[in-house]
């Protein structure tokens, strides 16, 4: 250690108010949101206490940039509280993987997300986005999460899981997610709490047997089907068997893309068509955005670039409600972050969440506005505090799709329907593996040119 080194801190400053036996996994539980943004007003890494764990909390951009940037894979990988007790659903899939096996999966599913495919992709959100709409009355209170949740199932079976005997496996994994993703919830908040005999614990065993038996029973099918489907489980198990993996690999990677599929993408729209619904203006003005660039006919694609204020209404939504609201990474060796030294195997954590409404790098964080996404007004600290996908070798594979899907998706409903919210409706997160709205119902009434 240098002079230098020697005189930094050797620990981050410990938040107040932990609790005996539980530390601060009580406040942790109570208001997760409004706790970690409390943490970043005591410093850029805060050490708490889940249970008798030391965990630090790290709060500033940049420093959050070097560890998934510089640091990825030599100081810091995969790992922490909550992706351990993630990898208990999805395994080694390739969100919880660590940095060595991480680099070889992705390179194999690459091309499933490759740009060339994209383009066919977009029609079939297009067509998925269409058969939702086509379902719907004027003057009908639908729960706008369930119907997300349908729209992301519909494209997940016609874009990444092709063969006709895959939608029995789909319609039964999708049924189960959210068993599984709530008792993960509790998991996360709770250390321990999976191994008592609750019934929600008796509910995620029957959910995780479930699950387990309908991917396995797709996979088995696939090993022995000669045809290249060209989706993400022909790239897991190959015609010609070119990249074998055994049957736990290919269930990780299945499972990962299932939850990565439907939960964030419902989450995204609902959220979206929430902000709309609370700022008309902002609304109607993406509606002839619409009108100017489509005309009566369906976007495409190549539309997608010219509908500058879509995507800006999509990143504000990611910004104010990303799905994947806290993360968490674990120390390889002893490391430096922000002037204080971190331990090997210490645990860590970030919240792109509370990244997202830092008032030093966000003017009236909490408001949506969505021309803050316009030229100028975006700078560095905007783009490294900006997360929703994560950053660097482990930013999500499949971005450039999720925000296609969720473009084309917004642009078929809100060219058919008026939204609002129905009497009551009372939006609030609930915080799983992903922060998804409850209570938000939707009134529908169909445009009058749409009539």
């Amino acid at each position: 250690m240098t002079k230098t080194d020697a005189t930094k801190t050797d620990t981050s400053p410990t938040a107040p108010g932990a609790l005996p036996l539980i530390g601060h996994a009580g406040r942790l539980a109570r208001d997760p949101l409004g706790f970690l943004e409390y943490l970043r007003t005591l410093g850029p890494v805060v050490r708490i206490r889940l249970g008798r764990t030391p965990v630090h909390v790290v709060s500033a951009p940049e420093l959050v940039q070097r560890m998934l940037l510089a640091g990825n894979g030599v100081e810091f990988d995969k790992g922490g509280p909550f992706f351990d007790q993630a990898s208990r659903i999805v395994g080694n899939g390739l969100s919880t993987a660590l940095a060595g096996p991480h680099r070889p999966m992705r390179a194999l599913l690459r091309p499933v997300f490759a740009r060339q495919r994209l383009l066919h992709h977009t029609q079939r959100f297009h067509d998925c986005a269409r058969e939702l709409s086509a379902a719907w009355q004027p003057g009908q209170v639908v729960d706008a999460y369930t119907e997300m949740k349908r729209f992301a199932v519909a494209v997940l079976a016609r874009t990444l899981f092709l063969a006709p005997e895959d939608r029995r496996a789909v319609d039964t994994v999708q049924r189960n997610v959210p068993t599984l993703l709530g008792a993960l919830g509790t998991h996360m908040m709770v250390p321990g709490s999976s191994r008592l005999p609750t019934p929600e614990n008796l509910r995620y065993a029957r959910a995780s047997r479930e699950t387990r038996e309908a991917i396995r029973t797709m996979i088995r099918r696939r090993m022995s089907d000669p045809t290249d489907h060209r989706d993400l489980l022909s790239a897991l198990v190959p015609p010609d068997r070119s990249a074998p993996h055994t049957e736990q690999e290919v269930y990780d990677q299945v499972l990962t893309f299932f939850i990565a599929g439907t939960e964030t993408m419902a989450s995204l729209l609902s959220w979206t068509l929430t902000l709309l619904c609370d700022h008309p203006d902002a609304c109607e003005r993406l509606v002839a955005e619409l009108d100017e660039v489509l005309g009566d006919r369906p976007v495409t694609h190549e539309d997608l670039p010219r509908l500058t204020h879509l995507k800006r209404v999509v990143n504000e939504s990611l910004r104010l409600h990303p799905p994947g609201w806290l993360l968490s990474r674990v120390t390889l060796v002893d490391t430096e972050l922000g002037g204080h030294r971190l331990p090997a195997g210490a645990g860590v954590l970030f919240s792109p969440y509370a990244l997202h409404r830092d008032p030093r790098v966000f003017a009236a964080p909490d408001r949506f506005d969505p021309d803050r996404w316009t030229g100028p007004r975006v700078g560095r600290p905007q783009r490294e505090a900006f997360i929703p996908f994560g950053a660097g070798a482990r930013r999500c594979i499949g971005d450039t799709f999720a925000v296609a899907e969720a473009q084309v998706a917004l642009a078929v409903i809100l060219r058919e329907w008026r939204v609002r919210p129905a009497p009551g409706s009372r939006p609030q997160a609930l915080l799983r593996i992903t922060m998804r709205p409850q209570g938000v119902r939707l009134i529908l009434d169909r445009r009058p040119d749409r009539s």
